[in-house]
């Protein structure tokens, strides 16, 4: 796999120089391109030829002596740095016989100092021998000048020199071929990327200014996207994005769905209505709201027992295809003593929406968009939710459609203890109680420790909320790293928000679990496996 992705990358490139070739930067738009090392073509039209260095004689070692190692770095365009997508690229047209314009048009620093494509020219002919990077002799676009492009973009080990090794190399190894690179870097490369301090608005950021490396992110997201069904991925760490990534058709505007992630949002809404005294605390009776318990086996339950799936419902309900499902949850029988044991229930977390109504005064949306949404800088109006078939009742066990950043943004207000840009949203002791583990389970947040794992230790232990065919919210605390995962996912604003049969939060379909879907279901990724990759997100890893 990993060769066939390299292989595809360097087909990129030539695509990618194709492009160059056939635009009006070359004179004539419209010719047809030979990469053939044979043909040769008149000076900034096409290429001549594929570059090389002579076998290094003596004679030629005499000659080069003059192209000292300190006269020369990759940084081709004099911009202090040596990048991909302007040395990099330099490099690989000149080796292809690029020339004049072609050789530097849209490939050159915005502070770049050599800009000239005379001048970059003459100083790649002056240090050729030095853009030998495996030591065959030669240097060549799809061996060395691959080499460095892999290089520059980040790639480390096998993935690095898989493909690109000439014939005669006598640097074949991925540590030489890294220090012959390094070596040869501008002194203001390795300059330690400015230190950025904890943020709220999600800028974009490098890995290595919030204590990681980019290494490590691409780690993660190529796990998590051996998910086919996945639609977006974002990784944020002290508030920063560091990492994203989103399958065809989809972009940073794309709305997901929530489905059972919703849960942790009405969680928190609870956790406003205790702080702002509607509700005494978690001890308190669920009774004492729901009046319809009063003076039955359900008289005793806890918002605790409920709020950690120890209600004593059964984890078996039908809530989702029943009309009035709030009606439905309250009127459930209990099938166990409370607060005995875990049971995932949807009509459990449906109940929240009765407890905030009676409480506050407010619906469930209501009180979440004015006391959650808002004060995390999510504008309620571009968020979709969902009610269940009546019309009347706000779901609380599922279903919010928003953008993956305001996803991210919940899972910061987490990862902060309840903290907003200096504010207390959520009580700090709330929010510890959501993230501390009954078994597997907190405050309508799975804690990924042994238990999840089946007693399997836990590289780190990571609070999630997770919903329906993929839908995840990864919470570091300690190192204030938030991962988004969402599945594909479409659906048009004026469908509304009324479930039915034939309107639905749809995610199925990219999972293959539709009823009567053919074939096997989509698998997820492994959570293990994602909580190993999330270790070296840690500061200074």
């Amino acid at each position: 796999m990993n060769r066939l992705k390299l292989n595809l990358f360097q087909c990129l490139i030539v695509i990618f120089l194709q492009l160059f070739l056939n635009s009006n930067t070359l004179g004539e738009p419209n010719q047809s391109v030979s990469l053939s090392p044979y043909e040769h073509a008149p000076p900034g039209t096409q290429p001549q030829r594929l570059k090389s260095v002579p076998a290094k004689t003596q004679a030629t070692e005499d000659a080069a002596s003059a192209t000292c190692l300190d006269c020369f770095s990759w940084d081709i365009d004099a911009s202090g740095k040596a990048e991909p997508l302007t040395d990099g690229l330099i490099i690989l047209r000149y080796l292809f016989g690029f020339t004049n314009d072609a050789l530097v048009s849209g490939a050159l620093a915005d502070n770049a100092t050599r800009r000239s494509s005379l001048d970059i020219y003459a100083f790649l002919e002056t240090h050729a021998a030095q853009l030998d990077v495996d030591g065959d002799g030669r240097a060549e676009p799809l061996t060395d000048g691959l080499l460095l492009l892999r290089f520059l973009f980040g790639f480390e080990a096998s993935a690095l020199i898989t493909g690109a090794i000439g014939s005669n190399a006598q640097r074949t190894e991925t540590a030489a071929i890294t220090d012959f690179i390094k070596t040869r870097l501008p002194e203001t490369q390795n300059d330690a990327p400015a230190v950025l301090q904890p943020a709220w608005d999600f800028a974009p950021a490098l890995a290595e200014q919030v204590g990681t490396n980019q290494a490590a992110v691409n780690g993660v997201i190529d796990h998590i996207f051996t998910d086919t069904a996945v639609q977006a991925v974002l990784v944020t760490k002290d508030g920063y994005l560091i990492g994203e990534r989103y399958s065809q058709g989809y972009d940073a505007d794309s709305l997901g769905t929530s489905w059972s992630v919703a849960k942790s949002f009405y969680s928190a809404a609870i956790g406003v209505a205790i702080d702002e005294g509607h509700i005494t605390s978690v001890d308190q009776k669920a009774s004492d709201i729901i009046t319809e318990w009063q003076g039955t086996a359900k008289a005793n339950v806890t918002l605790h027992q409920m709020l950690q799936m120890r209600s004593g419902y059964s984890a078996f309900d039908n809530v989702f295809f029943e009309t009035d499902q709030t009606a439905y949850a309250i009127d459930r029988p209990l099938v166990r003593a409370p607060g005995s044991q875990f049971a995932y229930s949807n009509a459990n977390s449906q109940l929240f929406e009765t407890i905030l109504r009676r409480t506050t005064g407010l619906s469930a949306h209501d009180y979440l968009s004015q006391k959650i949404l808002a004060s995390i800088d999510i504008n309620p109006r571009e968020v979709g939710l969902w009610f269940d078939p009546s019309g009347i009742n706000p779901l609380t066990y599922c279903c919010i459609d928003m953008k993956a950043a305001d996803f991210a943004r919940f899972g910061l207000l987490y990862a902060r203890d309840g903290q907003w840009r200096g504010n207390q949203i959520l009580p700090a002791a709330y929010v510890a109680s959501s993230l501390t583990a009954n078994g597997w389970y907190g405050y309508q947040w799975w804690i990924l420790n042994a238990a999840y794992f089946s007693g399997e230790p836990a590289a780190i232990e990571v609070a999630s909320a997770q919903g329906l065919n993929g839908q995840y919210i990864f919470v570091w605390p300690e190192e204030d790293v938030v991962i988004v995962v969402l599945s594909q996912y479409s659906h048009a604003v004026e469908q509304g928000y009324v479930v039915s049969p034939i309107n639905y939060p749809d995610t199925c379909t990219a999972r293959n679990s539709c009823p009567g879907a053919l074939g096997p279901e989509v698998p997820s990724f492994s959570h293990k496996t994602l909580v190993e990759r999330m270790v070296p997100l840690g500061d200074n890893p």
